[in-house]
């Protein structure tokens, strides 16, 4: 299982409509006012609380949860972490490594 950070970037594997962890997976009482997440968008982690049901919870930029009018997160298990580029570590490691000669 993966262990989320701030500024993670995650795509959504799971944007199935029902909340996962709702109480008898009920949703009538969620809203999503910018809309609900969508499976293959890669989103940026604002903050990580501990989930309700085990595990982590996550408030990403973009579409957000309403719970009775109160912010609540979205369940980790709808994200996994974006797999950063080997090629665009290299590069960036080149990168500062030409910075720090130059100074």
């Amino acid at each position: 299982m993966s262990t989320f950070q701030p500024n993670d970037k995650v795509v959504c594997i799971d944007a199935t409509p029902i909340p996962i962890g709702a109480p008898n997976n009920s949703y009538q009482d969620f809203e999503f006012p910018d809309g609900y997440i969508e499976e293959g968008t890669v989103y940026c982690v604002r903050s990580v609380t501990s989930a309700q049901v085990g595990g982590q919870a996550l408030h990403i930029t973009g579409p957000y949860v309403l719970l009775n009018d109160n912010l609540v997160p979205w369940n980790c298990q709808r994200f996994r972490k974006v797999a950063r580029s080997k090629e665009k570590m290299k590069r960036r490691a080149e990168k500062e490594i030409t910075s720090k000669a130059n100074k």
